[in-house]
C-alpha cells in the first residue's frame, strides 16, 4: 500500500481503515508513506512520527510493515524539487534503498498493489503483483501550490493500474472507467461509550464539534459568524491549525490535534457536529470530497451541520445542508432542537468490512 499518510499519522483515513481490515482477513501489509528528506526537519510533530517509522525496526515475521522512506531529496512544490525528474526517480536516492528494503520483507511479489499517492507509481515497475489498484482520494488539481509534474504524475498512474477507484462520485464521472469507492467508518470505533474528555468539563453545553484539518478550505469566517449567532453555544476544534484566528471569541474552544483513539469521546459528548467549508471560494476541491468526518459525526450519533456542496447531495445523508450563514445558523438550531434519529441508522452499512470485501471483490 503506497500512502501519502503515514501509518502512526492523526489523520486515519481510508487507506489506513483499508489496510486494518485487509490485515484481520490474512493479509500481509507494507503500507508504505511518501519520503521524508533532511529539509523536512521544520515539520514538528507530524515530521516526529514518520521519523519514527523511518528509524524503527521491524520484523519480517509481522503481519503488518509501516514505514516511511527517507531520501536526500523529495518530490516538493519548490525549485529543482518540483522538476519532472525527481518525481519519477527520487526512490532511487533512498538510504537505506528502498526497493531492497520492500524485498528484505518479502514483498517482492504481492497480491494487490494499491496506491492512494501517485508520488511511488515506480512500483509498478520493481515489483511482481497480481492485481494494481489507484484509489483517487481527492481532485488534486483543486489544492493549492500541486506542481504540474504530481498531476502528471497522477494521469500516468490512471492509465496503468487495474482498477481505478473514486471516493466521490464527482471524481468517478471525470475519470474514465474509475468506480465509485467513497468512504465509511470504523463503526465499532465511534459507537462504543467513551468517557467524558478531560477538557471537556470546563466547556459550557451545548457543544458544536469539528474534527479534522484547519486550513484554506475551512470557513473560517463563517464560524466567527456563527459563534457570535450563538453565545451559548461552544464550538470545539479539533485538528492542526497553523495559526488561531479565534482567540477574540470566548466560546471558540481550539484543542488542537488528537490522537484517533480518543476522538470518539469528543464526539460522542458534543451535540451536534459541523462541516464549515469555503465552498464557494474552493469548490473545484471541495465538490469532489467524500468526508470521513460526516461518517464518524453519525456513528457517534451525532446530528450534522455542513455547507452544501455536490458529494454531500449526492450522499443524500440526514445531515442539514446550507448554502449561506442565514442557513447554517437555522440549520444549527433545528439540529440542536430535533437532533435527527437516523443518523446512526445511516452509516450501519457504511462499515470498511464491507468495504475491503467491496475492494477485494472487485480485483477479483
Amino acid at each position: 500500500m503506497a500512502c501519502s499518510n503515514p501509518w502512526n499519522s492523526v489523520f486515519q483515513v481510508g487507506s489506513h481503515h483499508l489496510a486494518h481490515q485487509l490485515l484481520h482477513m490474512g493479509y500481509e501489509v507494507a503500507f508504505i508513506s511518501d519520503p521524508i528528506s533532511p529539509l523536512h526537519l521544520a515539520r514538528g510533530k507530524e515530521l516526529k512520527k514518520r521519523l519514527q517509522l523511518y528509524a524503527q525496526p521491524s520484523s519480517k515475521q509481522e503481519p503488518l510493515w509501516a514505514y516511511v522512506p527517507g531520501a536526500l531529496f523529495t518530490p516538493h512544490n519548490a525549485p529543482l524539487l518540483r522538476s519532472r525528474w525527481l518525481y519519477k526517480h527520487w526512490h532511487q536516492l533512498t538510504f537505506p534503498s528502498l526497493i531492497k528494503k520492500a524485498r528484505a520483507h518479502g514483498f517482492q511479489e504481492v497480491d494487490i498493489l494499491y496506491f492512494d499517492s501517485p508520488l511511488q507509481s515506480f512500483w509498478l515497475n520493481t515489483l511482481s503483483f497480481r492485481k494494481s489498484v489507484f484509489r483517487v482520494p481527492d481532485r488534486n488539481a483543486g489544492f493549492q501550490h500541486i506542481p504540474p509534474a504530481f498531476l502528471q504524475q497522477e494521469q500516468e498512474l490512471i492509465q496503468k493500474v487495474d482498477v481505478v477507484l473514486s471516493s466521490a462520485k464527482t471524481l468517478s464521472e471525470e475519470i474514465p472507467g474509475s468506480i465509485h469507492f467513497p468512504n465509511g467508518v470504523n463503526l465499532g470505533h465511534f459507537s462504543k461509550p467513551r468517557k467524558e474528555p478531560e477538557e471537556y468539563k470546563t466547556i459550557p453545553r451545548p457543544i458544536a464539534v469539528y474534527v479534522g484539518a484547519m486550513e484554506y478550505w475551512f470557513d473560517a469566517a463563517l464560524l466567527k459568524q456563527l459563534a457570535s449567532a450563538f453565545p451559548a453555544v461552544s464550538f470545539v476544534l479539533i485538528g492542526p491549525m497553523k495559526k488561531n484566528p479565534f482567540q477574540a471569541f470566548s466560546n471558540i474552544y481550539a484543542l488542537g490535534p488528537k490522537e484517533y483513539a480518543s476522538i470518539p469521546g469528543y464526539l460522542q459528548h458534543a451535540q451536534v457536529g459541523i462541516i464549515p467549508f469555503d465552498v464557494k471560494g474552493y469548490a473545484k476541491l471541495i465538490d469532489a470530497v467524500n468526508p470521513l468526518k460526516l461518517y464518524e459525526y453519525m456513528a457517534s450519533s451525532l446530528p450534522v451541520v455542513a455547507t452544501r456542496w455536490k458529494e454531500l447531495e449526492y450522499l443524500n445523508s440526514p445531515a442539514y445542508l446550507a448554502d449561506s450563514f442565514e442557513e447554517f445558523e437555522r440549520a444549527l438550531e433545528k439540529a440542536l432542537a430535533f437532533p435527527p434519529q437516523s443518523v446512526r441508522e445511516y452509516v450501519e452499512k457504511q462499515d470498511w468490512s464491507f468495504r475491503a470485501k467491496e475492494l477485494i471483490e472487485l480485483l477479483r
